[in-house]
């Protein structure tokens, strides 16, 4: 518009020129010269600024260009790829067939622990622990598959150890086959993880008095050492109310050991459950029942049998072909600020010999415990256990321990502070490092003080 503004202006001033005579003819010719100058100057301005063809197809080329760089971008972090945290770090594919979950736990610990005897001066030890430094990787391979594995480098386990390290496969229809180095299925408070557990730790019958490291002293004493963990192959199904497991391994709990470590020796296990009500199996995943939770029963039975092979690695006292078992019921109870769980627990043990030091003899121990747990608000809650153990040995007394406890849920399981007290009127007779118990004579009192920080991710 501005050239044709231009163009009027330069035509009505020769119009006006026309009037002033001949003498100013050539003045005119050079302003009108001037002004069509201009004019094809401001034309070709404009006309730079109009999208031509030629630069549409270099603007169509760059945004090509800039596509197929995202594209690339993309495929490199996978289609459609996922990050995030969901009861753990997470990252996927978008069709869920390929996943990542990691998980950390850290429990540092305090304690101060009492031995009194009846005759002679009282034994106190006390100091910090870090009992747990776990990293635990799980998730799915192209749909079907799966993998869960746990490695500690706590106190509770010494050096960098494999805690459990298995792979699943889907049958469909709630079945499901793993193979690998799994929990024994031997009661609930041991297949619940440590990091959900009411109390500091677990019982001394439920779990840690079973340990590889103590198996020997253990059936020394007239305990049924019963595996926690082997290595070996498990079916498993899944309902709506109903669960089992049946698991076939090893029996001398070198989880990660080398195949010629086991001697022949191997375990049989089986447990099955029944969910009397609730809303869900993962509600039962944890001892502890918030307020306004959902309520809910289950109940269990298990059966776990030892045989210790050749008797070429196994303790002593135990002769080829010795074996030793244990049958636990158990009810886990959840009441919406609330939560009780029972056990009973009977072993039996078939030994070559009952007489002489370290003899493992035949015997039934048997052991009950009952926790119960109760919220005070939405952050505080307060519990009890009782736990009795009969050795089922000549001049060995009754193992019985009475604690009680506080919670205080900083930001749930994620961040919690636990300390509880115990109490011991007989002895340990084996004792139990996870625990805290110390060995101590029959007649022996004993109490122990734990304070712990939990941090879970």
């Amino acid at each position: 518009m501005s050239h044709l503004y231009l163009l009027g202006v330069a035509t009505l001033t020769l119009t006006s020129a026309s009037f002033a005579g001949s003498d100013t003819n050539a003045d005119l010719q050079a302003r009108l010269e001037a002004a069509e100058a201009r004019i094809s100057e401001l034309s070709a301005a404009t006309n730079a600024n109009w999208l031509n063809d030629t630069r549409a197809n270099e603007i169509r080329g760059l945004v090509h260009d800039v596509l197929a760089d995202a594209d690339t971008r993309a495929s490199l972090q996978g289609s459609g790829a996922t990050a995030g945290y969901n009861g753990g770090f997470t990252v996927g594919s978008a069709d869920g067939n390929w996943s990542l979950k990691i998980n950390g736990l850290l429990q540092e610990r305090w304690y101060d622990n009492t031995v009194d005897p009846a005759v002679g001066v009282s034994v106190d030890n006390r100091g910090f622990e870090s009992t747990r430094e776990v990293l635990n990787f799980s998730g799915t391979i192209a749909g079907d598959y799966g993998y869960d594995m746990r490695f500690d480098a706590g106190a509770a386990a010494g050096d960098l150890t494999t805690v459990w390290a298995y792979g699943t496969i889907d049958l469909d229809d709630g079945w499901g086959l793993a193979m690998g180095t799994m929990k024994v299925p031997s009661n609930r408070e041991w297949m619940i993880n440590a990091e959900f557990q009411l109390a500091v730790e677990r019982s001394y019958a439920s779990g840690s008095s079973l340990a590889a490291d103590t198996i020997a002293a253990n059936v020394g004493v007239g305990h049924a050492g019963v595996v926690q963990t082997t290595t070996g192959l498990s079916l498993n199904y899944v309902g709506d109310d109903v669960r089992f497991w049946a698991m076939y391994g090893n029996g001398l709990g070198d989880a990660a050991a080398l195949y010629t470590a086991n001697d022949n020796s191997h375990t049989w296990a089986a447990r099955l459950e029944f969910m009397v009500e609730g809303a869900g199996w993962s509600q039962f995943d944890q001892f502890t029942s918030a307020d306004g939770s959902a309520s809910g029963i289950l109940v269990g039975v298990s059966y776990v049998r030892n045989n210790w092979g050749d008797n070429d690695n196994t303790p002593a006292a135990n002769a080829q072909n010795d074996s030793n078992s244990l049958i636990t019921v158990d009810a886990q109870m959840q009441f919406g600020g609330s939560n009780l769980y029972v056990a009973y627990h009977h072993n039996n043990i078939d030994g070559a010999t009952s007489t002489g030091a370290g003899a493992l003899g035949y015997g039934d121990p048997t052991s009950f415990e009952a926790q119960y747990g109760l919220y005070l608000d939405s952050d505080w809650e307060v519990y009890a256990r009782y736990q009795d153990i009969d050795w089922d040995q000549t001049g060995t007394d009754n193992f019985d321990s009475f604690t009680v406890g506080v919670n205080y849920y900083m930001a749930g399981h994620n961040a919690k502070w636990t300390t509880d007290v115990s109490w011991a009127d007989s002895g340990m007779t084996a004792g139990a490092g996870t625990t805290g118990w110390r060995t101590s004579a029959s007649t022996d009192d004993q109490t122990m003080v734990r304070t712990q920080l939990q941090f879970y991710f």
